[in-house]
């Protein structure tokens, strides 16, 4: 088993099926779909020692992004993100046993628990929540029995904005934008939620419609 810093624990899933069937949560209710794994964009793991643990950090995790599409639907795009809990820092080479101990049920990620609270709002200015689910891995798997939830959201259109090619607009496209995120951050705070520091590229905006999403807020 590799580095748990470097190591990808999220593999060989382009291609594949995943079916979410959500549960119901009034007010949202997400239809059951089956979704195709269509490319690996990324991933990110979170490393913890057994004392991160016990001192309350959450647990140790791995999250890989993907391009999906709906089954039904192919020219539909979509993302999905896929968090499974790793073992702790130290046990990654020790017996099935050891690791399945650590299994916990599913933890809150920030991603989810932030999607569902905008679409319960009908706020405009982020993805849209599509599909979400919380299981268990198999016993094949690193953490035997730990969690794995799967988060779906709409690949909306538009581009991440740049910083280089912001400036080389005139000042009235450059006004445009900036009128937009006027217009988005009031819709976030009001509902509680605050754009990150982060970098231009997680605002995505339209320039044919002017739709603006800011995705600092999730990612």
């Amino acid at each position: 088993m590799k580095n748990l810093e470097t190591a990808e624990f999220v593999c060989g899933l382009e291609g594949t099926d995943v079916t979410l069937d959500p549960p119901p949560e009034p007010p949202l209710y997400l239809a059951h779909q089956t979704w195709v794994i269509e490319t690996k964009l990324s991933e990110r793991s979170q490393p913890m020692t057994q004392e991160d643990v016990n001192d309350g950090l959450g647990l140790p995790f791995a999250a890989a992004k993907f391009l999906c599409c709906p089954k039904e639907t192919p020219t539909k795009k979509a993302f999905m993100r896929i968090y499974l809990q790793i073992p702790v820092a130290g046990t990654q080479y020790e017996s099935r046993q050891i690791r399945q101990e650590q299994a916990a049920k599913p933890q809150p990620h920030v991603e989810l628990t932030t999607l569902k609270a905008l679409k319960e709002f009908e706020c405009d200015v982020v993805p849209d929540l599509l599909a979400y689910q919380e299981g268990k891995q198999s016993e094949e798997s690193i953490v035997p029995g730990g969690y794995i939830t799967y988060v779906v959201w709409d690949k909306v259109p538009g581009e991440p904005l740049n910083a280089e090619e912001f400036w080389e607009q005139d000042f009235k496209s450059r006004q445009a934008i900036r009128n937009k995120f006027r217009e988005a951050f009031p819709k976030l705070k009001k509902y509680g939620y605050l754009p990150r520091m982060s970098t231009m590229s997680k605002i995505i905006y339209d320039k044919a419609t002017g739709d603006m999403y800011v995705l600092s807020v999730i990612e």
